[in-house]
C-alpha cells in the first residue's frame, strides 16, 4: 500500500481506492501507486480508477499533462506489454483525446507524456479516468511450438472425400 496523496498542489494524479477489508484495508482515497502483491509470470492485470485533474489553483493555462514513465530502479518486466486506456472525459470538456484511446507505455526511461485539455476541479472522481493494464507477452519461442503443432492438422487429408 502506497501513501495518500495530499489536498494541497496543482496537479494530481492518482489511484482510487474505497476502505473494503477484503480488497483493500488503507483508508478510502487517492493513493500515489498500488503495490499491494506481486503478478505472476504469465499473469495480466488491470488498475482501474486511475484518475487526472488540476486544483483550481492551478496556473498552467489550458492545458495540462499526464505523464508515465518506468522506474529505472525497479525496472518493470520487459516481457508485458504496457497500456493506458483513457476510460471517461470529464463533463463538459471538448478537445479531450477519444475515450477508448489506448496509449503503450514505453520501457527503458522513455516518457507517455499526454496533453490534456485543463480540467480544475476539487473532486479528484471528476477528473479524466484511466485504466493501466500489464499483459504478459507469450514468448516467440511459444508461438512457433503452436504454428509447428498446427502444421500436421493443416497438412491432413479430409475423411470422407
Amino acid at each position: 500500500m502506497d501513501y495518500v496523496i495530499g489536498t494541497t498542489g496543482e496537479g494530481f494524479a492518482g489511484v482510487y481506492h474505497e476502505y473494503n477489508p477484503s480488497v483493500w484495508k488503507g483508508d478510502t482515497g487517492f493513493y500515489k501507486g498500488d503495490a499491494r502483491s506481486s503478478i505472476a509470470e504469465d499473469e495480466s492485470k488491470t488498475w482501474e480508477q486511475l484518475f487526472v485533474w488540476a486544483h483550481p489553483s492551478y496556473t498552467g493555462g489550458s492545458s495540462m499533462y499526464f505523464s508515465m514513465k518506468s522506474d529505472n530502479s525497479f525496472p518493470p518486466p520487459e516481457d508485458r506489454d504496457y497500456l493506458l486506456e483513457l476510460v471517461s472525459v470529464p463533463g463538459g470538456i471538448t478537445g479531450a483525446p477519444a475515450v477508448g484511446t489506448v496509449w503503450e507505455v514505453p520501457l527503458g526511461g522513455e516518457i507517455l507524456v499526454l496533453e490534456l485539455p485543463t480540467f480544475l476541479t476539487t473532486d479528484g472522481l471528476a477528473g479524466y479516468e484511466f485504466a493501466f493494464t500489464m499483459t504478459a507477452v507469450p514468448e516467440p519461442t511459444a508461438f512457433g511450438l503452436v504454428a509447428v503443432g498446427m502444421v500436421p492438422l493443416l497438412l491432413r487429408p479430409r475423411k470422407g472425400r
